[in-house]
């Protein structure tokens, strides 16, 4: 979480900017969950975020944006809603500052890393371990120029994310990656430098130094893709191959990863979808332990869809388990979902394509 201050200075900026567009979004929660899994116990479901974005134009084509998420009120389990201080709730979960044109921009904030964002694996490949963000503040520049896109990255290492809670205020792992079509090719290009400082709360983070590319086309209707990754710190790798092809309403797909460490991995697919129905089938072999389910959706109606699943998950810590639900359209961004899971991990709280919460749930959302 963040905690935003604005000061008097800014405030009067802001009330200054009247060329400045605002516009408000958010989302609100309201339900009841059976199961202890939820967090702090079974109870009451209440949650409300708002987004206020302020844009307005420069001169020269640019853009200047600012966006914020808070938090109003974040109570799940407990048995019961605390009103005693809402003001403990009241935390920035997310900013961004950007300048941007046509072409590129510069985003300062709980921002993305660029691997994550342009790089494109072949299949599950160990050694492709890029940092995912988690709430860090960074900076990324991306682009497009041609055909090409592309983004540079850096972490900021600040107290909320430093290990022992000691932050030095310096920008950490650079990462850069690229995605080109190239008429019949596609290519994907990542690369992350180690990271010298000790980084904390965030599971995604990888201090390791990796290089990866991967090249796409399409054959005959067969989309293929190859792929290689290098931990030059591990000094382990993966070469992987991916296949999809699709027949009328059935598509099938299938991965193998060749590992330098440990077992290698594959996986196959299959996925159905005509008219109101879709279904998908799938197995994966991930470094020895095994992922299988069967997950589909069926839409009654224009408003009400209907959706069932079962995974097997053979890691004890993830998120194998049987769940079903419904979800109906009130309009107007509103509706109501009524589900159960069974969830095999005891401290799983959400899985499944869906990802409903573990027990019987019933939840209005509202999203404006």
């Amino acid at each position: 979480m963040h905690r935003i201050l604005l000061s008097t200075t800014a405030l009067i900026s802001i009330a200054g900017a009247a060329s400045a567009d605002i516009t408000w979004s958010g989302k609100a929660e309201l339900g009841y969950n059976t199961e202890e899994q939820v967090e702090d116990g079974k109870g009451v479901i209440a949650t409300a975020e708002i987004t206020p974005t302020f844009t307005t134009d420069l001169d020269f084509g640019l853009t200047a944006k600012a966006e914020a998420t808070f938090i109003l009120l974040d109570q799940a389990g407990g048995g019961g809603l605390d009103t005693d201080d809402l003001s403990d709730d009241f935390d920035a979960e997310s900013y961004i500052l950007s300048l941007s044109n046509d072409n590129f921009a510069l985003e300062f904030g709980t921002t993305d890393f660029a691997p994550d964002s342009y790089w494109e694996s072949a299949g599950d490949m160990e050694a492709d371990g890029f940092s995912e963000a988690d709430g860090e503040t960074g900076v990324l520049f991306s682009g497009t120029y041609g055909q090409m896109s592309f983004g540079v990255s850096s972490a900021l290492h600040t107290d909320d994310f430093a290990a022992g809670g000691t932050g030095e205020g310096e920008f950490d792992q650079l990462a850069l990656a690229v995605s080109a079509d190239m008429g019949n090719f596609d290519v994907s290009f990542a690369y992350q430098e180690e990271a010298s400082l000790a980084f904390d709360n965030n599971d995604d983070f990888e201090s390791d130094e990796i290089i990866s590319a991967s090249v796409g086309t399409t054959l005959q209707g067969v989309d293929l893709r190859l792929g290689y990754a290098s931990n030059q710190t591990t000094n382990e790798d993966s070469t992987g191959i991916e296949v999809g092809y699709a027949i009328q309403d059935v598509s099938l797909g299938g991965y193998f990863v060749s590992e330098s460490a440990g077992d290698d991995n594959w996986g196959l697919s299959a996925g159905y979808e005509r008219g109101p129905l879709a279904a998908e089938i799938y197995y994966a072999d991930e470094q020895g332990s095994s992922l299988a389910g069967i997950e589909g959706a069926y839409e009654v109606n224009e408003r009400l869809v209907v959706r069932a699943g079962f995974i097997d998950d053979e890691d004890a810590n993830d998120d194998g388990g049987s769940y079903i639900g419904a979800e109906y359209d009130l309009g107007n961004g509103a509706s109501f979902l009524f589900s159960y899971a069974d969830a095999d991990a005891e401290d799983e709280d959400e899985f499944g394509g869906p990802e409903y919460r573990n027990g019987v749930t019933a939840l209005v959302t509202l999203e404006f």
